[in-house]
């Protein structure tokens, strides 16, 4: 079984950040399992139930759930008879959990573009994902006493990284009712369709329209900077900018940038907390910027920007 001991074991894994764009959709049905979107500072989900099967349309928001809750997915095939025999393990430990951990099942055969994703090339495979980020547990099926032990250990690290989020049954654990309408905004919907096409620029122009009729729009202001994050880092060689050791203050905006959009969040406001230290006035305010930018791309209780906040007052005052 792998060991996942710090946050530097999620920091490394698989990138999946094209799959998590939160569904406009709220309250599908218990069958697809499609949670209702929730704000990524939010530490309580509403779910159909706490073990759905997952898709490509609609893990997006189990993604977006991962910022509070650990996710374990459990990668499976019909024809795999340990899948037959760990599925129901796991079923009934994460019932046992009460909310501190969701359960999704995909099956590798009819999801085949995610099961690449995560890199899966067996079944059965169990992945665990907190705040975004994919760590494999284990291969083949396990005795109740090896899971209960992953499990404890997944829920230590989940604390350790400030997850202290919970997920319940919608309804009571009775049939949803049918979906209602969309309730985001039309421009936060336009903003999803551009980014979706890769037009991160009309992504910005919609979002800062929306901040022009609402300026309190807490949405639309973590929209902006996700936004504007993927457009400067459009076509980046991302392995040579985080490899590199910047000297300038174009650079060292550079590197930030792309620490932060690899998931390296803490990583990328060092970079620019260590520059801010002994730049000029001028370069301190664009640093500065750039840093409050940052921070709206990540939630707003993550540790690591109240570490970096911090950090940044101290230099301020």
């Amino acid at each position: 079984m792998s060991d996942f001991m710090s946050r530097q074991s999620l920091a490394g894994a698989v990138d999946l950040s094209s799959l998590r764009k939160p569904e406009p959709a709220l309250g599908a049905a218990a069958t697809t399992g499609q949670p209702a979107p929730a704000d990524s500072g939010s530490s309580s989900f509403s779910v159909p139930a706490l073990v759905a099967m997952g898709t490509e349309a609609n893990l997006k928001n189990f993604l977006t759930i991962s910022n509070s809750v650990p996710v374990v997915i459990d990668f499976f095939a019909t024809w795999s008879e340990q899948s037959k025999e760990l599925s129901p393990k796991l079923e009934k430990l994460v019932v046992a959990q009460k909310g501190r951990i969701l359960l999704v099942r995909i099956d590798i055969e009819a999801e085949p573009k995610l099961a690449q994703a995560f890199q899966v090339n067996t079944a059965p495979t169990v992945v665990a994902v907190m705040k975004g980020q994919p760590v494999e547990l284990f291969n083949g099926d396990q005795s109740m006493d090896s899971i209960v032990a992953v499990f404890n250990r997944l829920l230590e690290v989940a604390g350790e990284n400030g997850m202290t989020g919970s997920v319940s049954v919608a309804n009571g654990g009775e049939q949803p009712a049918a979906a209602p309408e969309p309730t985001l905004p039309p421009r936060h919907l336009a903003a999803f369709d551009a980014i979706d096409a890769g037009n991160y620029a009309e992504a910005i122009a919609q979002y800062e329209a929306a901040l022009l009729e609402s300026p309190a729009d807490t949405l639309a202001k973590a929209g902006l900077a996700q936004a504007k994050l993927l457009l400067r880092t459009d076509g980046l060689d991302f392995e040579q900018v985080l490899s590199s050791t910047p000297t300038d203050l174009a650079g060292t905006l550079q590197k930030a940038d792309a620490c932060v959009a690899v998931g390296h969040a803490a990583e990328g406001y060092s970079t620019l907390l260590t520059r801010f230290a002994t730049a000029d006035k001028d370069d301190r305010e664009a640093l500065r910027l750039r840093l409050l930018e940052l921070f709206e791309v990540s939630p707003p209780d993550a540790p690591e920007v109240a570490v970096a906040r911090r950090q940044l007052a101290v230099m301020l005052y």
